[in-house]
């Protein structure tokens, strides 16, 4: 009997902790993260000898909750006269994360080697992604025309990370502060867009609209001053008026266009031939 109701136990344990996984599993994320690269292990080896052919080899994981596509260039950063690492590139394309199920590549460069080098000499084999990420967010914002209501929509509030409806890409939304001011014949929903990148990499090229859905665009302003190359973080103040006469909770459509870029290296010793 015992037995029995041990085994119970287990199992309703078990049911409850996979239902609780699922729940998380669709809960969003709102966590900067992207393309991970690395060097394949021995590809290329820390030490080369003197025209020794070698290859570069490099795998790419796809993190983000968005397709990316785009290209990786190779260089090294010693000068062409000792014909090391030939400048090139490759086109990739990875597929989004789907739960724990991360999309990944491995790519080559062939045919490299250190030739008429004077004496042993250290370099440096540099990889650079630069790859395009579209990313449409969907959380969900209340409005009120009733500002003494507090219970079931709030006037002000921090929509965080484990809000359903955002996701993981290199640059994405990880908080939104809305506030709901009253006016004369309306409301005005204000929120504040809280986007953060990746702490590797950067962007030059951003793009982002804002919907409130089943009342249009939102006005956003201070766009022009977005600068994913020198700031982390940052924020945007978006407005819409707006004619309610109930509670209502649609969802806030984000939509993000980017071209982001990021880079690794590997320092490599090469030993001149006849040498050591």
């Amino acid at each position: 009997m015992k037995k029995k109701r041990f085994l119970m136990i287990i199992a309703l344990s078990f049911i409850f902790l996979t239902a609780c996984s699922s729940v998380n599993q669709n809960k969003g994320s709102g966590t900067p993260n992207g393309l991970r690269m690395s060097f394949i292990e021995f590809q290329p080896r820390s030490e080369l000898k003197e025209k020794e052919y070698f290859d570069i080899g490099l795998k790419l994981e796809n993190m983000a909750e968005c397709d990316i596509s785009g290209d990786i260039c190779i260089r090294d950063t010693l000068s062409e006269s000792f014909s090391g690492v030939e400048d090139s590139c490759q086109s990739f394309q990875l597929r989004k994360k789907d739960g724990i199920i991360i999309d990944s590549k491995n790519i080559y460069f062939g045919d490299n080697s250190y030739e008429s080098i004077s004496g042993d000499l250290a370099s440096t084999i540099m990889a650079k992604a630069e790859y395009s990420c579209s990313l449409q967010l969907t959380p969900q914002l209340c409005v009120k025309p009733d500002f003494e209501d507090e219970k079931t929509c709030r006037t002000r509030e921090t929509l965080q990370s484990s809000t359903l409806g955002l996701k993981t890409a290199p640059i994405t939304v990880t908080s939104i502060d809305k506030t709901i001011v009253p006016q004369k014949d309306s409301i005005k929903l204000e929120v504040a867009i809280h986007l953060r990148k990746m702490s590797e990499g950067s962007s030059n090229n951003f793009n982002i609209y804002a919907e409130y859905e089943g009342y249009g665009p939102l006005n956003c302003r201070n766009l022009d001053r977005l600068n994913f190359k020198a700031n982390t973080e940052n924020v945007i103040n978006c407005e819409i008026s707006l004619n309610v006469d109930d509670i209502e909770e649609n969802p806030l459509k984000i939509v993000l266009n980017y071209i982001y870029e990021s880079s690794i290296s590997k320092q490599v010793k090469i030993i001149k031939e006849g040498e050591n």
